[in-house]
């Protein structure tokens, strides 16, 4: 299984950069600089490390065309992508809830434009001259003739049945997110399905799954930091939860969800009106927490993935990015399945 690493958004360049050299160092496959209201672009903070001609593969992610047009989107990776000698990655979503909040913004026809954004980018990064007449974008007459490098590798996120379907037939890889084991063989229906009927049939489909890593020395600590991150673990939707608590339970954190909302704004490990043993099982279902002692126990859980069908996971790292690297590399990859 490849390892990949999502970082807290907007670090700066210098030290997206030499995060760049440990993880390369450390055996992760791809470091992606992640995209949030408020914070420094991740194309711009790849850039240092882009200019190094990196070891690790380099992306960003989620990159939405409601906010950059594909043809934009497209440039600005190849950019990227030509800096770093072929290393670069996408990962194209629709709208996350963050950015509507700021934004106001309603995606509409999510899974239509997500494709369009897919294809326009694999058409601009073919170097040919392309025409392409999508749902909602188009791309005419054009052609990047300056390209010399690889192409860049686009991945979709996507956990819901359309986009899980579109996903696999347009890109080279899929992201999901915070998805259970429980749920893999529903996701791997929905994404052989989608391969088998497309002009990419018969390649292969990379098949990565985000998780938050919440692994550290103080493992008190540990468990605040995941609690207080829950809202983000799939935005505790029944689809992700239901299989290990249930529908009534799920229901109710569903109904609670401002209460996980005001602890990731707050600060705060505490839910209110949520009882504890829902809580832990959030965090023990839906993250990898604990002490050093845990991972392997979290390496004998994505063993299990990996049976399943997932080939990555892709961790979310928080506070101290370095030693979380570290730990990783030392202890994690190790007991991985090759």
């Amino acid at each position: 299984m490849r390892v990949q690493i999502f970082l807290e958004a907007g670090i700066p360049p210098q030290q997206v950069a030499e995060l760049g050299s440990l993880a390369g160092d450390a055996g992760i496959e791809t470091l992606w600089a992640s995209s949030f209201p408020g914070r420094r672009e991740p194309l711009l903070c790849l850039s240092a490390l882009a200019a190094q001609q990196p070891t690790v593969r380099i992306g960003a992610v989620p990159l939405s065309p409601y906010e950059m047009h594909p043809l934009k989107m497209a440039e600005a990776l190849l950019t990227l992508n030509d800096m770093s000698g072929g290393q670069a990655s996408v990962t194209v979503g629709g709208l996350g809830h963050s950015v509507m909040r700021v934004t106001g913004l309603t995606p509409a026809r999510r899974v239509s434009v997500v494709r369009d954004c897919a294809e326009i980018i694999r058409a601009a990064a073919s170097g040919k001259l392309s025409n392409y007449e999508g749902a909602v974008y188009s791309l005419l007459n054009y052609q990047a003739d300056w390209l010399t490098a690889p192409p860049p590798r686009i991945y979709v996120g996507a956990n819901g049945p359309q986009m899980l379907h579109m996903a696999a037939a347009v890109a080279d890889g899929v992201m999901l997110s915070d998805v259970p084991l429980a749920r893999m063989a529903e996701v791997g229906a929905h994404l052989s399905a989608g391969r088998a009927g497309s002009s990419l049939a018969g390649q292969p489909l990379r098949v990565a799954n985000f998780f938050a890593w919440h692994i550290k020395d103080d493992k008190v600590a540990a468990h605040a930091e995941a609690r207080m991150e829950l809202i983000w673990r799939g935005l505790l939707q029944p689809w992700h939860t239901e299989t290990f608590l249930g529908e009534a339970d799920a229901a109710l954190v569903d109904s609670r969800r401002d209460a996980f909302l005001q602890a990731f704004l707050q600060r705060r490990p505490d839910i209110e009106g949520v009882p504890e043993h829902i809580v832990q099982a959030l965090v023990d279902n839906l993250t990898f927490t604990g002490g050093p002692q845990d991972i392997d126990r979290v390496a004998a859980e994505l063993s299990r993935f990996a049976a399943a069908g997932l080939d990555e996971v892709t961790l979310k790292i928080h506070g101290d990015a370095a030693q979380a690297i570290r730990l990783i590399g030392e202890r994690l990859i190790p007991a991985l399945p090759a």
